[in-house]
């Protein structure tokens, strides 16, 4: 984010710009304008620090450890310092039971990123792994029905359903 501030005589104008080359035109149209002082700053706003500085830690390819090749070993070294500041918390605020909350609130947070980043990756990858997943219960199968205690094998082109 940018800031341009034009110093008149008897007003200040503040604009702020996310596109610099906004900010440089609005710069130049200030100028034009004779003021007596102007100003264009790079400012960082809150949630554009906030962005970064999550990426500085926990984005592995942006982080330090992308240097390292390969992407497993990565992974678990992040891995490893997320149980240290789990560890590290639970010791700060002084308790155990802390840090058997935290750890069971991070596996199962964990463990459904693994699942969604999986899921994601086989449909990415094979899409045909889900043509034969089950959508419906058994009893829609539609291969028979039980009626008074008799099987009664049932058409198999019929969709069935009450509203079919």
């Amino acid at each position: 984010m940018y800031r341009v501030t034009g110093y008149f005589k008897d007003q200040k104008v503040v604009r702020h710009f996310v596109d610099l080359y906004d900010a440089i035109d609005f710069k130049d149209s200030v100028d034009a304008h004779y003021p007596l002082r102007l100003t264009m700053k790079k400012v960082i706003d809150m949630r554009e620090f906030i962005y970064d500085a999550w990426n500085g830690v926990m984005n592995m390819d942006k982080n330090p450890l992308r240097h390292i090749p390969d992407t497993a070993t990565r992974h678990m070294v992040l891995q490893v310092l997320a149980w240290m500041w789990c560890i590290v918390f639970s010791f700060y605020v002084g308790s155990f039971w802390v840090f058997g909350i935290s750890a069971v609130a991070h596996i199962f947070l964990l463990a459904a990123i693994v699942i969604t980043v999986a899921t994601f990756e086989t449909a990415r990858r094979k899409p045909t792994f889900f043509s034969n997943f089950p959508t419906s219960t058994p009893s829609r199968a539609r291969n028979f029905m039980w009626w008074n205690g008799q099987k009664i094998k049932l058409d198999p082109y019929d969709k069935g359903g009450e509203h079919e």
